[in-house]
């Protein structure tokens, strides 16, 4: 889900449309349009192992599993709601979500100035001290050792992760190519498009356990934290403060660790290409 980053083209949209976030969101009156509805949508990038990814042993909405998963389904259980996840790109989810759109985004959203600016965001419900790197070939394991090692060369990542910022902030004179997702990025690295791709450790491990042909490198950002929060539309505080009070259960029963280790477990046994 990375960490991610708002986007550049989140903000643009954010902005342009200052007054429809004023009409739309600062009613807040999405909680009581989900409690009347008896729905609540949450919107989500599924490939972001072990957060929220695909089972394709499942049909419909169960086909979306992970620890964020998890968490949108008792949410909904907390709020006697039906759930509808809403599957997109990970640049749509924070623009629909900015728009008013959706309500929600569970999509391994890591907490930064920029989305503080743009959305309400709630608690913090996962919090590591994780390492950011890169996934790379095999092959390469014994030339991609740190930084420095990786000036001058093309970092795939997913386009508005916290990755992309790190990877252009880090390695000097780097060309940093942005995709779709991590599984995009991985195919070109794949492919020989790149020569690695800067990704969260506990996704870049998921995928690397997967095929034989990919390591995670020794090379590894500096002074990165993951602070995982979910996002709302500004203006939304009802909705927030609900979803604060929830998140506090969650932790109080340690029950995001739980669904951390099983969505391990699974995604581990999965296909994710």
């Amino acid at each position: 889900m990375n960490r991610k980053r708002f986007t550049a083209m989140a903000v643009t949209v954010s902005a342009a449309l200052g007054c429809f976030h004023m009409n739309v969101c600062a009613a807040d009156t999405m909680l009581e349009d989900i409690l009347e509805t008896g729905v609540l949508q949450v919107a989500t990038e599924p490939y972001f192992a072990p957060y929220e990814f695909i089972d394709s042993t499942q049909e419909g909405q169960e086909q979306y599993q992970g620890a964020d998963m998890q968490l949108a389904r008792y949410i909904a259980d907390e709020l006697g709601v039906e759930l509808e996840i809403v599957a997109m790109d990970f640049s749509d989810v924070l623009e629909n979500v900015a728009i008013g759109e959706y309500p929600l985004a569970i999509t391994g959203l890591a907490w930064t100035v920029e989305r503080a600016e743009t959305y309400e965001l709630s608690d913090v419900y996962y919090s590591t001290d994780s390492v950011n790197g890169f996934l790379i070939r095999a092959e390469d394991a014994d030339v991609y050792t740190d930084l420095d090692s990786l000036a001058g060369k093309t970092v795939a990542c997913q386009s508005g992760t916290v990755q992309e910022t790190y990877a252009s902030e880090q390695i000097e004179d780097v060309n940093v190519a942005a995709y779709d997702s991590v599984i995009t990025a991985v195919r070109a690295l794949l492919s020989g498009s790149c020569d690695a791709v800067a990704v969260n450790d506990s996704n870049g491990a998921t995928l690397a356990e997967l095929d034989e042909n990919l390591i995670m490198a020794e090379a590894v950002f500096e002074d990165t934290t993951d602070d995982t929060v979910i996002a709302c539309p500004k203006g939304q505080t009802e909705l927030v403060e609900k979803i604060n009070e929830i998140l506090a259960q969650v932790a109080e029963e340690e029950l995001y660790e739980q669904w951390w280790e099983e969505a391990q477990e699974l995604s581990a046994s999965l296909n994710l290409d």
